[in-house]
C-alpha cells in the first residue's frame, strides 16, 4: 500500500519507481559524486606541490639576495 501511495505522489517518480530506473539513476549520480571527490582530491595535492615548489623558489630567491 505505501508503494503504492508513493507511485501516485510524482508521475515521474513513479515511473522510475515502476520501470527500475531508480537505481540507474541513483548509481549514475553515485558514480559522478566520487568522480568529483576525486578530481578535487588530485587538485588538491596538485595545488599543495605547487605551493611547495613556490615557497621553496622564494626562499631560494630570498637566500641568493641576502648573499
Amino acid at each position: 500500500m505505501m508503494l503504492y501511495t508513493l507511485l501516485q505522489v510524482n508521475p515521474i517518480e513513479g515511473f522510475f519507481f515502476g520501470s527500475g530506473k531508480s537505481m540507474v539513476v541513483g548509481g549514475v549520480a553515485v558514480i559522478i559524486l566520487i568522480g568529483i571527490g576525486l578530481w578535487l582530491w588530485r587538485m588538491e595535492k596538485r595545488i599543495q606541490a605547487l605551493s611547495r615548489q613556490a615557497d621553496d623558489a622564494f626562499q631560494n630567491t630570498k637566500s641568493n639576495a641576502a648573499s
